[in-house]
């Protein structure tokens, strides 16, 4: 493949974890074209080929982007990037019983923080703000933050300098990323209302078998449900649900 398909297939790529982000909502030809930096021809030439190959599909009313159905059937043939995740999802639901809340297992994938199971909880106002499969920049969520906070400072820095634009397109700046950096480094990563005004998050990194941690777990909740007093005790929930988890990925290895 010479240069220019390469780059092609990087810039499709580029497109398609890009209107990954948006999830269900769709993206708009404008925010992927000032997002990516590409110019807007070329945004809307790869969009329509994506859309000719079912990797995209566009709303036919709202013209957004969504992620094609053809990228479902490839991924039932995919091998999961998690050796044991079945084993996992019950001490998912445990934890989702034990706080009444949604609990999450999250992975990091390159420079975005992806959704891989979610329980919720008896509580019944439901803090759902990250589905299945949606991904999002790390550091913009709890589970993000905590993945981030859990790298050498100097990969973190990067990625964050990577993921800039995005973020602040997203409402988070990056001095503001900084300071939650430094609290996350300290214990837990906590989120308030980052995602969704009114629903705070905590996150605490799986510990890896080796190198920097890929998988976080989470408990989101609406923030009258997580004051300051409850994180103690939800940051030892988590750390206990983190070392069941570390001990079944460590045996599929």
């Amino acid at each position: 493949m010479g240069s220019g398909g390469a780059q092609t297939v990087e810039r499709a790529s580029q497109l398609l974890r890009l209107v990954a982000v948006q999830g269900a909502q769709g993206a708009r030809l404008l925010d992927l074209a000032e997002v990516s930096g590409l110019a807007r021809p070329t945004v809307h030439r790869l969009l329509r080929r994506l859309c000719d190959e079912r990797l995209l599909m566009q709303d036919v009313a709202t013209r957004r982007y969504r992620l094609g159905t053809l990228l479902y059937e490839l991924g039932l043939a995919a091998p999961s990037p998690v050796r044991r995740i079945a084993p996992m999802r019950p001490i998912l639901q445990q934890l989702a019983e034990r706080t009444g809340d949604t609990a999450y297992l999250v992975m990091r994938s390159g420079d975005e923080a992806v959704c891989l199971h979610l329980e919720e909880g008896g509580f019944p106002i439901r803090a759902r703000t990250f589905e299945i499969g949606a991904r999002r920049p790390l550091g913009l969520g709890a589970a993000g933050l905590a993945l981030l906070a859990a790298m050498p400072a100097g990969d973190a820095d990067e990625i964050t300098e990577r993921n800039r634009e995005r973020l602040m397109l997203l409402g988070l700046d990056a001095m503001a990323l900084q300071r939650r950096l430094a609290s996350a480094r300290t214990g837990a990563a906590v989120s308030r209302g980052t995602i969704t005004e009114g629903v705070s998050g905590i996150a605490v990194a799986v510990p890896p078998q080796a190198g920097a941690p890929y998988l976080a777990v989470s408990v989101a909740a609406i923030s009258s449900r997580m004051p300051d007093d409850r994180l103690p005790t939800l940051q030892r929930d988590l750390e206990a649900v983190a070392s069941r988890i570390a001990v079944i990925e460590r045996a599929g290895a």
